[in-house]
């Protein structure tokens, strides 16, 4: 009897991370996340490094220019990847990927979240400044709405590769997600606090680094891996004709 292989391994394969170099590769990005939370705390509680691009909050830092680095890999990696495979679904996390590195450059959320706040504190009641972050959820929620209905049209219409295949994307973007939006809305009511709004700011940005490491790697592993994974069952694979039978005498 063939062992089954656990979660942890199967999440590995499924990943492309059986790939000794897409390991050694994450292990990379991931100590270079360690080293821009490292600098930015360090900065913030001790003053050391006393450039501001080290902190992760800063517009234009090293950290922001990181990460839009490996957004932008991801999105040309998931289009070499949709059109490889023949699948609209790595095209669909490819155009939210641009437009993730778009809304970090240009601030989009943020510019609509300040218009909003100034709007809701003179028209509607004053909140003292969390209407800005009110915006900034309800644009964001907005772009989960378009983005959530497009991923399930594309799904419903895939086969069952391109629905594991989008399972998994959709899970990675779900965890970016999470440190994005969820750790931002807790961390808002902190933000004057001196030394609990950099942690906070280490987990958000860190964590968004962090995943993004991941998705590029596994983005990598879709581009130009193998076309059947491993853990895929049969039936997911090319059918192979049966040998004709030979004519009776």
């Amino acid at each position: 009897m063939i062992p089954q292989p656990g979660r942890l391994a199967r999440w590995r394969s499924m990943l492309g991370l059986d790939d000794p170099y897409l390991r050694g590769l994450l292990i990379l990005l991931w100590a270079t996340t360690t080293a821009y939370v490292v600098a930015h705390l360090s900065h913030s509680l001790i003053g050391a490094p006393w450039h501001p691009y080290f902190h992760l909050g800063t517009e234009r830092g090293y950290a922001e220019l990181f990460f839009q680095m490996l957004t932008g890999w991801t999105a040309a990696m998931l289009v070499v990847a949709g059109v490889r495979r023949r699948s609209p679904a790595p095209l669909v996390f490819a155009a939210f990927s641009l437009y993730l590195l778009a809304d970090d450059y240009f601030r989009v959320h943020e510019q609509v979240g300040t218009a909003f706040g100034i709007w809701f504190d003179r028209e509607v009641v004053y909140l003292q400044g969390l209407a800005t972050h009110l915006g900034e959820a309800l644009f964001l929620l907005g772009v989960g709405a378009v983005v959530i209905t497009t991923f399930v049209v594309t799904y419903r219409t895939a086969g069952a590769a391109a629905r594991r295949m989008a399972r998994i994307l959709a899970a990675l973007y779900a965890a970016l997600a999470i440190f994005g939006f969820a750790v931002d809305v807790v961390h808002a009511p902190f933000i004057d606090e001196p030394i609990i709004d950099p942690i906070f700011i280490a987990i958000e940005d860190g964590g968004e680094i962090a995943v993004a490491s991941l998705i590029v790697v596994h983005a990598l592993a879709l581009a130009f891996g193998p076309l059947a994974r491993p853990d895929e069952p049969v039936s997911d694979a090319v059918p192979i004709a049966a040998p004709e039978a030979e004519p009776t005498r």
